[in-house]
């Protein structure tokens, strides 16, 4: 976001309480999978082939899914270096996204766990579950100390949803 002569940038980070990125809870063999029917090809799954995705162990409240989410603050709790005392309602997205997993999602942890492709080199993720993201953002305006007006370009979100 560039506001004047100062460029903002924000950093994102998706994660979902309970995940760890390609780590040790991914399992290369689902037990109950031997019993899983077979296709329309009528060849059925390996079960040593399948790789079961974890499933949450609590059921979300509807408040935790992806939404929108609001708080009432000071201009200048906002961090962008702005002296002003005006209140104004700030918009985010917040919440959980279901997980889902994709032909592309399989196939890339398949190929990870079985060395084909390189495991991440530490600190780089690879996201694997959707993330609360804002669709759509809005401008905000406020008037600072000094009397002078400020309008700050896609600062608070207007919609949300599941990305990833």
């Amino acid at each position: 976001v560039s506001v004047g002569h100062h460029i903002f940038s924000v950093k994102s980070v998706c994660s979902t309480p309970g995940w760890q990125e390609w780590g040790p809870n991914i399992r290369t063999r689902d037990p109950a999978a031997e019993d899983s029917p077979t296709d329309a090809s009528g060849v059925g799954p390996s079960p040593d082939s399948i790789i079961p995705i974890p499933s949450r162990s609590r059921r979300s409240t509807p408040d935790s899914h992806c939404s929108l989410r609001s708080i009432l603050l000071q201009v200048r709790d906002l961090g962008l270096g702005y002296d002003s005392d005006e209140t104004v309602l700030f918009k985010y997205c917040g919440g959980t996204c279901p997980r889902v997993s994709s032909n592309h999602d399989l196939t890339l942890t398949n190929l990870l766990l079985s060395g084909v492709l390189p495991q991440p080199a530490p600190g780089e993720l690879w996201h694997h579950t959707p993330c609360c993201r804002p669709t759509h953002h809005e401008d905000m305006a406020f008037l600072d100390n000094s009397h002078r007006w400020h309008r700050v370009e896609k600062l608070s979100a207007a919609g949300c949803s599941c990305v990833g």
